[in-house]
Formats: structure tokens, C-alpha cells, sequence
């Protein structure tokens, strides 16, 4: 079917980070992995850090400003069908509930004032000590809202204009949804299987289709 779906790509963090990071340091760990020996990406947030952005929970890409123009998770998301992000997510955290959500916009950071940001209207929740467990973002305009950028400000690129360009994309904890900024976070969270969904059918998925089109002449000759 034309309207199937389809992983475009994925991050497994089998054996690295694959530019995934911001905020307080993350490494590769397979403790208390999905799955025994199974490695994701890991994540301790500490309230008191030195560093300016330790203490929001934010995970990001891309990490060097450099690889923007060819980082396969950036670019043109009308153009590569994309309409979802799936991920598993964990909360280690004693006392501090996790709001996930996702954040897009065509500038790379929130203290940038010329671009514009979306996050998610939907959130998935993990508890403290929640154990691993699955969330799914859909990139629609129905399902994201335009919101302010650190100053306060909001950009004015349409929906459609922002997923032609996208340079930022994040999942934070928020419980409000109302800025791409992070809220302030205290504890351990891992991330793992992250996958970008595409509405355009896969190369071979695609070939196959076009051989089924290409017999129906066929067919219709041979009922004569």
C-alpha cells in the first residue's frame, strides 16, 4: 500500500551515541537494559551540576553544528514523508515524574531567536522508577503548538515552512508543553530503540508496488 509506513532510521545505541547528547554528559551503559547486555544511551542528571544546562532534562540532536546539513535525523521532513518518532524511554529518577515530549524547529537551540519551535501537545508519562517503556510522537500540526523560544519570543514560520528546514529536534520532560525549554530534572533517564517513521514507502516495498502496477496492462489483455 502507498500509505504504509516504514523506519527511515533508527538509533539502537549498539555501540555509540550516534551524535545523540546535550544537557549533562551521556554515555553508552547496559545497566538495567531492556534486555541483558543490550546497551542504550544513558543519562544522569544532576540538580546541582555545574554546567549551565544539567539540570533540564533534554536529549538531543546534533550535538557538533557542524553535521547539521548531513545529519540523516535533519533536513526536510516533507520531503521524506516523515510523520512519527517511536522511542523507549526509562525513569530512574526517586521522586520526579517525566513528561515526554517531543520539540522541532528549524534553528538548532531555543536561545536562537530567528526560527521557530513546536513541541508535542501529547506527552508520554514515566513515573519514577517507571522501568523501560515505549512513547510515539506524531509530526502533525494537529498534535504540535507553536511555542516561545527562550526570550519569550514566537517565530512565525508555518508548520509547513519549519518541517522544510528542521535543524532542531529534542525530546524534553514538560509538563506544560508551553516552550521548548526543558524542566528542571534531578536523576537518571535512558533512551533506547529511537526510530523516525516515514509515510513514503521503503526502495523495495516501492519497486514491488510499481511491478503489481505494471501487470495490471498485462492482465487486462490476456481477459480480452
Amino acid at each position: 500500500m502507498l500509505g504504509s509506513s516504514f523506519t527511515l532510521i533508527s538509533s539502537d545505541f549498539t555501540s555509540q551515541l550516534d551524535d545523540w547528547g546535550g544537557g549533562a554528559s551521556s554515555f553508552l551503559s547496559t545497566q538495567d537494559a531492556i534486555s541483558p547486555g543490550n546497551s542504550y544511551l544513558r543519562k544522569e542528571i544532576n540538580l546541582t551540576g555545574g554546567e549551565s544546562n544539567q539540570h533540564r532534562m533534554v536529549i538531543r540532536r546534533p550535538v557538533n553544528s557542524s553535521v547539521i546539513t548531513t545529519d540523516p535525523w535533519l533536513g526536510d521532513f516533507n520531503a521524506k514523508g516523515i510523520q512519527s518518532v517511536e522511542l523507549d524511554f526509562n525513569n530512574w529518577s526517586e521522586d520526579e515524574p517525566v513528561y515526554l515530549r517531543l520539540a522541532i524547529s528549524n534553528v538548532t537551540n531555543p536561545m536562537i531567536s530567528s526560527g521557530t519551535w513546536w513541541v508535542s501537545t501529547t506527552y508520554a508519562t514515566f513515573l519514577p522508577g517507571s522501568g523501560w517503556g515505549s512513547a510515539s510522537f506524531n509530526i502533525l500540526e494537529a498534535e504540535m503548538q507553536r511555542v516561545g523560544d527562550f526570550n519569550g519570543g514566537f517565530g512565525q514560520d508555518t508548520f509547513f515552512e519549519t518541517l522544510s528546514d528542521i535543524k532542531g529536534f529534542r525530546f524534553i520532560a514538560s509538563s506544560t508543553g508551553n516552550s521548548a525549554l526543558a524542566d528542571e530534572f534531578s536523576g537518571t533517564i535512558g533512551m533506547d530503540n529511537v526510530r523516525l517513521i516515514s509515510s513514503i514507502p521503503e526502495p523495495s516495498k516501492f519497486a514491488v508496488i510499481l511491478g503489481l502496477l505494471a501487470t495490471i496492462p498485462l492482465l487486462r489483455r490476456r481477459s480480452r
